[in-house]
């Protein structure tokens, strides 16, 4: 009896050589890692994940830096309000004051420092709850192209010396390297064979 050939036939798993069915999860385990190595290879990630990051950072300490400037501002506004600031400043920090009065000032200082502080606090808390939206505002910028049409990578192949021969203006390699050192190698000496 003859054997039928079949056009159904599929591909024994490649890593283990287990039959098609069920399906063998190691082509798609090494799919899965080959592709992680290449992205670990692949630069573009790096560049795209280090230009969102440092933008977003950038925006987020110059947003907190104008408020807390704005803030130490005010801060500075009320304490030069305060009675006895300026003689409590030119004394620094001992003016001849009665005891109570200098009680009080010391007290409205500190209580105005510590409101300061927890500005400051609230004010570096609500910029960095704003770290998702600018990192998907940077995000949002990003232009991805993909080419519309790509051959097989087997078609496509990259031969280094041709391509940099051809951006150099049709001058290879070895004729930039030796017009950069400004001489020419010397002419081999020619080896003559002669029959006898």
């Amino acid at each position: 009896m003859a054997a039928l050939l079949s056009a159904n036939i599929e591909a024994s798993c490649a890593i283990c050589g287990a039959p098609p069915y069920p399906e063998c999860p190691h082509e798609g385990e090494r799919l899965q890692l080959a592709f992680d190595q290449a992205l670990a290879r692949w630069t573009g990630m790096q560049l795209l994940r280090d230009w969102v990051l440092n933008q977003s950072r950038n925006t987020i300490l110059t947003t907190f830096a104008s408020l807390r400037a704005t803030r130490h501002t005010q801060h500075t506004a009320y304490l030069s309000s305060l009675p006895c600031y300026t003689l409590y400043t030119r004394y620094a920090g001992s003016p001849p004051l009665p005891p109570a009065q200098l009680a009080t000032l010391h007290a409205q200082i500190q209580h105005a420092n510590t409101l300061f502080q927890q500005g400051v606090d609230e004010d570096w808390r609500r910029c960095c709850l704003e770290y998702p939206k600018v990192l998907d505002f940077y995000f949002g910028m990003v232009e991805v192209r993909f080419p519309e049409e790509v051959g097989a990578p087997r078609e496509q192949r990259r031969v280094k010396g041709r391509r940099e021969s051809v951006e150099a203006g049709g001058r290879g390699k070895k004729e930039r390297r030796r017009s950069s050192r400004g001489r020419t190698p010397p002419v081999a000496p020619m080896v003559v064979h002669r029959r006898r």
